[in-house]
């Protein structure tokens, strides 16, 4: 670029600059990046990615507050999400059997409160439930694991403790070919407000067997861990650091700080090696830092491939991180989904919108 360009930082959470807010003085071309839907990166690979015609669209307008955990039930045909609003305790659900797709709500019980990621294995959705509260109701909700049965609409708490200390948030997770739960546990919930106490612990990735209860450290060297999504072949784990999201946990200062935006902090996706016995992670690595905002929701293609929420748009990464497309949403992306009997729809939740793409890369199968 001519050395008088320039990106103005935007420090707003949420709202964070643009690559297409870019200025160059008397050049067109960045508003041609601002307004476009797609931004091709490796053209070799971008037709195969998005195919001949590919489609964005905006399907539901949602609160300005944020929505995550999206998670595809093949048996009812249904994509659960989840809004992160203090006392909010219903899922979200898009009945994709209807055309167009329908948008209710779906309430559990016991209830499910501020759950940020999810997997579905097996029949039942696993949900990283970040709430922490106690209500006059007698519901007393602690961030973990919890099991759902979208059938019944049964709810089982699997983990809700590390000896005795609350885990911060529980934000994501990912589920390996043994069964075992590996999921973030940044410090959110507190500056959100869907958690009633501060921070116990600090930072950290873990692993856990609901088989036996074991639950370990596996990773604690990122600010705030994140989005999180195993390769196809299980050997790498892919892990996103959001510390530019800075959160204040200090119990004594009130009111409560909101969560703040720093775009010199962390907004990092890192990938490790997952040792042959699958009960560490070893050689930490950058793959890729956040061209917009943060590396927030993370999924991994049936082939391999790294999709990736940052602010207005999905990143499409090869696995050594370089970009290859993006998509531009017209609201924030936090988290998506593959849908449909082919797994070729991804439904893209965050702040304000959900919007679903029709492309031709395609989402593993977990029926």
């Amino acid at each position: 670029m001519p050395g008088n360009f320039i990106r103005t930082v935007r420090n707003i959470l949420g709202d964070a600059d643009t690559y297409g807010s870019t200025s160059v003085p008397h050049d067109s071309s960045f508003s041609d990046i601002s307004n476009a839907t797609f931004i091709i990166w490796d053209t070799q690979n971008a037709p195969a990615i998005l195919g001949k015609k590919p489609q964005l669209e905006f399907m539901f307008e949602v609160e300005m507050q944020p929505h995550e955990a999206p998670v595809f039930v093949p048996a009812t045909n249904e994509l659960y999400f989840t809004r992160l609003k203090r006392d909010y305790l219903p899922q979200l659900v898009v009945n994709l059997a209807e055309n167009p797709p329908t948008l209710s709500e779906k309430s559990s019980t016991p209830p499910i409160y501020a759950p940020s990621g999810s997997r579905y294995r097996n029949g039942s959705i696993i949900f990283c439930a970040g709430g922490l509260n106690d209500t006059d109701d007698g519901n007393h909700f602690r961030p973990g694991i919890i099991k759902l049965d979208p059938q019944t609409g049964k709810s089982e708490t699997l983990l809700n403790n590390y000896f005795g200390y609350f885990f911060n948030m529980c934000d994501d997770l990912d589920i390996d070919s043994d069964g075992i739960i590996w999921f973030t546990d940044p410090q959110y919930s507190w500056p959100d407000q869907t958690s009633t106490v501060a921070p116990q612990i600090g930072t950290a990735t873990y692993r856990f067997d609901p088989a036996t209860g074991l639950v370990q450290v596996v990773e604690d060297s990122l600010v705030q861990p994140n989005g999180i999504h195993f390769s196809p072949d299980g050997k790498v784990l892919y892990i996103s650091d959001t510390g530019s999201g800075v959160a204040i946990i200090d119990e004594k200062v009130r009111p409560v700080q909101p969560i703040s935006y720093n775009s010199t902090g962390k907004r990092t996706l890192y990938a490790f090696d997952v040792s042959p016995d699958r009960s560490a992670l070893l050689n930490k690595r950058p793959l890729y830092q956040a061209m917009e905002y943060v590396v927030d929701g993370l999924k991994v293609a049936e082939n391999g491939m790294i999709v990736a929420a940052t602010g207005r748009g999905i990143d499409v990464l090869d696995k050594h991180g370089a970009p290859l497309v993006r998509v531009q949403t017209n609201s924030t992306a936090m988290n998506m989904q593959w849908v449909g009997p082919d797994y070729d729809e991804l439904w893209i939740v965050g702040i304000g919108g959900v919007a679903r793409l029709k492309w031709n890369l395609t989402g593993p199968r977990f029926d």
